[in-house]
């Protein structure tokens, strides 16, 4: 048992919270900022939906398998350091993304930017903040990816405001430049746990993928997560231009990014500190659900109030359900080897997230509704629901 600043749920952890905070909001808000940048990226290379969706899609893709080398960096290496390098990348992608000339250079830059920016800083930011906490992981895991929703809020509506006057390659600078000042700061805050008597984390030993799917609940885990997390990327990529397809303005569609924001910093910074009181897995079931229940109000939708209360309502189930993810997995798995755990269980959200925002943008072109993409995102978040339950079926809570 460790004493003072390095004690578990120590005054010194919830630091480490606000670095993880500052590095998801400035990292995911801009990246969510994308939506916002869609019609004028369709416009200025005259590009389908499904070929601009591609864009983000290839990101998230990337930023999500990424995590799988990343964490167990992680749990070996300094997390401080892979962080900074991750917003070293994306600072620099931003800036080549604002020079694109195709959507190829686009792919490209974005995609190897946004990608390995977050790829890098993510899973060892969140993975750091489990090392801290115990009694208070739920609580401190959704305070720290409510930076996540906190960046939503403000960077796709300042973008959305901006683009006017700026233009979108004056967007993406701007983006680099809040990576620049925001990033070098909220890095030097991250730092895991050291390890009680144990050894150096650079001498640990790291778990490999095999043993990882070898881990009992490991599997389970996996398919809930990538069911669930096709419908979750779909609203950040295509609210904007589905707003404008019913008469709205792009201000509006902004908007509606923003909304979702505000709900998923609720889910976050509240929703998902019940979970130590009822359970992570089992609240993360129930939000679950609720994301996937939320679409019904975008099917209905035919103007602004009920997208707004679907962006809401979706936020904050949303933001509920990731921010319980961390914490679900070091209870059912510890945390000594959480990086690794985490990195390689987001390569189901990678897999969600090249599929499900393309798809959905494809689909669009071909039958003129996202109707089919909604519904059958939403079936599979369902399934995921009903799945997640299972996860705590004769599990007690691990220590770290």
């Amino acid at each position: 048992m460790q004493s003072g600043e390095n004690a578990l749920d120590s005054r010194y952890g919830w630091r480490v919270v606000g670095g993880a905070h500052a590095t998801t909001a400035i990292t995911f808000g801009s990246a969510y900022a994308f939506s916002a940048l869609f019609p004028g990226l369709s416009a200025e290379f005259g590009a389908s939906r499904g070929e601009v969706a591609f864009v983000f899609s290839i990101a998230a893709f990337v930023y999500y398998s990424l995590g799988a080398v990343a964490g167990p960096l992680a749990d070996r290496w300094s997390a401080r350091w892979l962080v900074g390098a991750g917003l070293l990348a994306m600072a620099a992608g931003y800036v080549a993304a604002s020079r694109a000339n195709s959507l190829a250079q686009l792919y490209g830059a974005f995609g190897a930017g946004v990608g390995i920016g977050i790829g890098l800083s993510y899973i060892p930011a969140i993975g750091a903040v489990q090392t801290w906490f115990q009694a208070k992981r739920a609580k401190a895991s959704g305070v720290a990816m409510a930076g996540l929703g906190l960046g939503t809020l403000i960077l796709p509506f300042a973008v959305g405001k901006l683009i006017p006057e700026i233009g979108w390659r004056g967007a993406f600078l701007m983006l680099a430049a809040v990576i620049a000042v925001i990033g070098p700061p909220a890095t030097m805050m991250v730092r895991r746990r050291p390890p009680a008597g144990g050894p150096h984390p650079s001498r640990s030993v790291v778990l490999g993928p095999a043993a990882a799917w070898r881990t009992p609940k490991f599997a389970l885990f996996y398919v809930a997560i990538v069911l669930s997390s096709f419908c979750i990327f779909i609203p950040y990529v295509h609210i904007v231009p589905a707003a404008q397809d019913l008469g709205l303005s792009l201000d509006a569609g902004a908007a509606l990014i923003a909304l979702i924001g505000i709900g998923n910093v609720f889910g976050r910074f509240v929703l998902a500190g019940f979970g130590d009181r009822l359970g992570a897995a089992r609240l993360l079931a129930i939000l679950t659900g609720a994301t996937a229940a939320s679409f019904v109000l975008w099917v209905v939708a035919d103007g602004f109030m009920t997208l707004a209360i679907f962006a809401v309502i979706f936020g904050a189930a949303y933001g509920g359900c990731v921010g319980l993810y961390p914490a679900v997995a070091a209870d059912l798995f510890g945390t000594s080897n959480i990086g690794a755990m985490l990195g390689y269980l987001y390569t189901g959200v990678g897999i969600a997230a090249l599929l499900g925002p393309a798809w959905a943008g494809f689909a669009f072109d071909r039958t003129g509704t996202y109707l089919g993409p909604i519904a059958a995102s939403a079936v599979a978040s369902a399934v995921a629901a009903l799945l997640i339950p299972k996860l705590s079926d004769g599990t007690a809570r691990r220590a770290p």
